[in-house]
């Protein structure tokens, strides 16, 4: 292997290159509780499994052709990123829904690291994004995205990227799908909510003497926990939807950037 990559060393980094911009951007692979180390090292040693297919590209030395080799590695970064920040897109998703909901609850001033982001997030967006990790896991996702960065050049060859017309529309209707996918997993409880705080508007006019915030908060507590607790089991059936959409997304994005 060592041989291959001192006599393949122009291809070996522009095939490291995108599988590094993939690691960086990818859900679960790009927290900072993972040691730069240990990225950089699954980034490697799937570009070493990677190369050797690729032999037949022959792509410019970067003695001889700088600029060149240095757009085609441009080109790469870029198709990582791309596909690393569509499947982040996906599952941010379950982040925004946990918002929301401690938007509506109250957590929102409690804030716990997120282990799928790497962020500061509430209470029931860490406990959504905990959840789906370890579904994530338990179906081999990590598998799943390396498989996914390894077929990537079955679309779109080395430093073949070419985004074609509309790319950005793409990203915005990506982003309405996200949008959509966290409101349905967060509709249901937002509503009990709302109709919560309708109640005791009602209550406040027709009782003046009683104090709504006093007894508002925490009969929202005890409601909001309670619907979470009760739809629960139905949230984490949509786990199964989020991680097929992320692979779809995955799927169609290669087939969109390939032509």
């Amino acid at each position: 292997m060592v041989a291959f990559v001192l006599n393949h060393y122009p291809l070996y980094l522009l095939v490291l290159l995108r599988v590094v911009a993939f690691v960086a951007t990818s859900p679960l692979m790009s927290i900072r509780l993972w040691p730069a180390w240990a990225k950089l090292g699954l980034a490697a040693f799937t570009a070493l499994w990677i190369a050797p297919d690729l032999t037949s590209a022959h792509p410019p030395d970067p003695l001889a052709d700088a600029g060149r080799f240095v757009d085609m590695a441009l080109r790469e970064t870029v198709t990582g990123m791309w596909l690393g920040l569509i499947a982040t897109a996906v599952v941010a998703a379950l982040t925004i829904a946990g918002q929301l909901f401690d938007l509506q609850i109250g957590f929102a001033s409690g804030a716990l690291l997120d282990p799928v982001g790497g962020q500061m997030s509430g209470v029931t967006g860490n406990l959504l994004s905990t959840l789906f990790s370890l579904y994530f896991l338990g179906l081999n996702g990590l598998d799943g995205l390396v498989l996914a960065c390894m077929n990537s050049y079955r679309f779109v060859g080395l430093g073949a990227l070419r985004l074609p017309d509309g790319a950005w529309s793409a990203w915005a209707r990506l982003m309405d799908a996200v949008m959509a996918l966290s409101v349905q997993v967060c509709a249901p409880l937002v509503a009990a909510l709302l109709l919560t705080d309708i109640t005791f508007a009602l209550l406040s006019r027709a009782v003046p003497q009683m104090n709504v915030f006093v007894v508002g908060l925490p009969a929202k507590l005890f409601v909001g926990l309670g619907l979470f607790v009760a739809v629960l089991p139905g949230v984490v059936d949509l786990f199964g939807s989020v991680f097929a959409h992320l692979f779809a997304q995955l799927d169609e994005s290669l087939r969109w950037l390939g032509g």
